[in-house]
């Protein structure tokens, strides 16, 4: 079974969740998504849950939150880097040997690596800390004023 999406916004407000029970519907309304998400997406991936004497879900706050927390954790632990030399084309979805780079630098201490894709011809790029750091210039160095 896939792992349920929990989006970064979603992450976010899990810290608003108090010590009591909430309906599926109050789960969603509070962090952005709906009922069905949580219904058919959260509850068979393992969201624990009581049902009362009406046959109602139940789900309680911080349960939630634990929850939501350890299946994210489980999803970091997951992930695998890609080796030097690959990047991820979005065209074809897989990860490419990157045939002669083109690097360009886009902050002080990042750059991109841009490749053709050899699939598809689409451009592939990947980001990794910058190998050449630009000399940064003393304090007071080339400002006009005198040691």
């Amino acid at each position: 079974m896939r792992q349920p999406l929990l989006k970064h916004t979603h992450i976010i407000k899990l810290g608003r969740f108090l010590d009591m029970l909430y309906r599926p519907s109050e789960i969603a309304e509070e962090i952005g998504v709906t009922t069905d998400t949580v219904c058919r997406s959260y509850i068979p991936a393992g969201l624990p849950y009581t049902r009362d004497e009406n046959n109602r879900i139940w789900i309680h706050g911080p349960a939630f939150a634990a929850w939501a927390k350890a299946t994210i954790a489980r999803k970091k632990s997951q992930r695998v880097p890609l080796p030097d030399g690959q990047g991820w084309c979005m065209r074809c979805n897989q990860a490419v040997e990157m045939i002669r780079p083109t690097i360009l630098p886009a902050t002080r201490y990042f750059e991109l690596l841009q490749s053709p894709c050899p699939h598809c011809g689409g451009t592939v790029n990947r980001g990794r800390a910058r190998q050449h750091p630009s000399t940064v210039q003393g304090e007071g160095q080339g400002m006009g004023v005198k040691p």
